[in-house]
């Protein structure tokens, strides 16, 4: 019986939530307002001492969702993760918090449980719900609280572009989108920063960068990205995430248990999805779902994991919960996709939503 073992992480994100303050049109995780989680303070030690065990050496970085959300969770898992030993590279946030009173008391908080730097998103995409100098005045606070070595902005090369859509007020992305030339945000896109074409991304990207059929990623082999070290992510339930493979863990909780993982991996008989896509290619798993009634969008793609998280969508929503793939994870990811995707029932929309709506 053939086994899958994913290589031991190198840099790894520990994702505290998925909850978060915006509904980012970029949001590789789907994250957004609201979502009601079960969390649990006790629920973050087990996952602590599954990475100090498996990968102590290795880049760590706490992100969501926001994790300013749930302040009291945040600042019990830095504490953790100080006391571990392991190098905590830095919290992400997004600024939401810099128009609370308390704003500057709660930097101050994290940077006294063990945080040594805050990256800070400063991107169009965040700009649909904060100001170009809400951000600044964000960026200028956390300078304040941390100093200068303390921030890791991601990416002030925003900032000029921010400013020319209007610096004042939280700009629509849609809006955002026709101050410039689709050239120039092809550019921003892909020169920038990094921003991968998958989750509510791939979506997006698609006006500007173009898409192309779904069969011109059928040669496409996942098993690299499946198995890769680099930015891995793991979250209090077990979920383990590789690379940029957003709603498909390696097992099911295997996060709670990193080093059985490394040492022995899965049993890929007891994850079909996993399977096809870590033995065969993105055509396979295309196939697959065609036989069980799947139609790519006729509009096409912009990327192979576009294609694949349209597929694996499908796929949730075809199959029953009993009957649903363990891999496909969490729930709250595959409803929010298909709605993007305009799933009901199993069955494909006329075509991708409009990419623009804050509402993605």
């Amino acid at each position: 019986m053939s086994r899958f073992r994913p290589e031991r992480a190198d840099s790894i994100g520990i994702i505290l939530h998925y909850e978060c303050t915006f509904r980012c049109a970029h949001c590789l995780y789907a994250c957004r307002p609201g979502l009601g989680e079960e969390l649990r303070e006790d629920d973050l030690a087990p996952l602590v001492e599954s990475l100090q065990r498996a990968c102590p050496n290795a880049y760590l970085h706490i992100g969501g969702g926001e994790p300013f959300i749930h302040l009291d969770r945040l600042l019990v898992l830095v504490d953790q993760v100080h006391r571990s030993g392991m190098f905590l590279e830095y919290v992400e946030t997004n600024g939401s918090w810099v128009s609370c009173e308390d704003a500057r008391d709660r930097l101050v908080r994290v940077r006294r449980a063990g945080c040594p730097r805050l990256l800070l998103s400063i991107s169009p995409f965040h700009n649909a719900f904060l100001s170009c100098r809400d951000n600044q005045r964000a960026y200028e606070m956390i300078v304040d609280v941390f100093g200068p070595e303390g921030i890791f902005p991601w990416h002030p090369a925003y900032y000029p572009l921010l400013e020319r859509a209007d610096p004042d007020r939280p700009v629509p992305f849609k809006e955002y989108v026709r101050t410039f030339t689709r050239e120039e945000m092809a550019g921003q896109l892909t020169r920038i920063i990094y921003l991968h074409p998958a989750g509510r991304a791939a979506s997006s990207f698609g006006p500007i960068l173009g898409w192309r059929p779904a069969e011109a990623f059928d040669r496409k082999h996942c098993s690299g990205e499946l198995g890769s070290p680099t930015h891995a992510h793991a979250d209090p339930q077990g979920r383990y995430l590789t690379g940029f493979c957003s709603g498909l863990q390696i097992g099911d909780g295997e996060a709670l248990d990193l080093e059985r993982l490394y040492r022995e991996g899965i049993l890929l008989a007891d994850y079909p999805i996993l399977e096809m896509l870590v033995q065969g290619t993105l055509g396979d798993l295309r196939r697959f779902a065609e036989g069980l009634g799947y139609r790519s969008d006729r509009d096409g793609y912009v990327s192979a994991c576009h294609l694949c998280g349209h597929i694996r969508t499908w796929l949730y929503h075809h199959w029953s919960g009993d009957e649903r793939p363990r891999e496909l994870s969490p729930d709250f990811f595959y409803k929010e996709m298909g709605r993007l995707f305009s799933f009901t029932n199993g069955d494909p929309g006329s075509g991708s939503e409009n990419p623009n709506s804050e509402d993605h």
